[in-house]
């Protein structure tokens, strides 16, 4: 697998991640509103950075925080606070994504508004689906 590089817009974070085989989009209300549409990202279980002298980490939840830069405001990073040394990597910061990469799951999808849908076959998540899967407590 070989490296890809990614950074956020004003280059103040950098890193190195393996190349991915798959995309997942949330359509949560916080991912929503974080990245301003539905969140697109890799998981990966190794990010090397080259500089985060900007990055900043934001407590979204009990279970989760939010990798930014603290400069110019990319949307960046999300783990679980339980293992913070895997990561999802948002898609808009990684450069040279092969063709060949496709959507794999949809998380939340009883959150997704109506206005948009996104086209193809997949696994879509409910919200409870979702929080199964990672093992995690919903909020209420």
């Amino acid at each position: 697998m070989s490296a890809l590089n990614g950074k956020c817009l004003c280059g103040d974070v950098s890193f190195k991640v393996g190349a991915p085989s798959h995309l997942d989009s949330c359509h949560c209300s916080q991912c929503r509103r974080w990245s301003g549409s539905p969140n697109m990202s890799f998981d990966f279980t190794t990010v090397n950075f080259e500089t985060d002298k900007s990055l900043k980490w934001f407590r979204s939840s009990e279970w989760a925080e939010r990798g930014f830069c603290g400069t110019c405001g990319s949307s960046l990073f999300y783990r679980l606070v339980e293992d913070p040394s895997k990561m999802t990597v948002c898609a808009g910061a990684v450069d040279d994504i092969s063709d060949d990469v496709k959507i794999t799951k949809e998380f939340f999808i009883d959150e997704k508004p109506k206005f948009y849908d996104l086209a193809g076959e997949r696994e879509r998540l409910t919200g409870a689906e979702t929080f199964a899967l990672f093992g995690v407590e919903e909020d209420n």
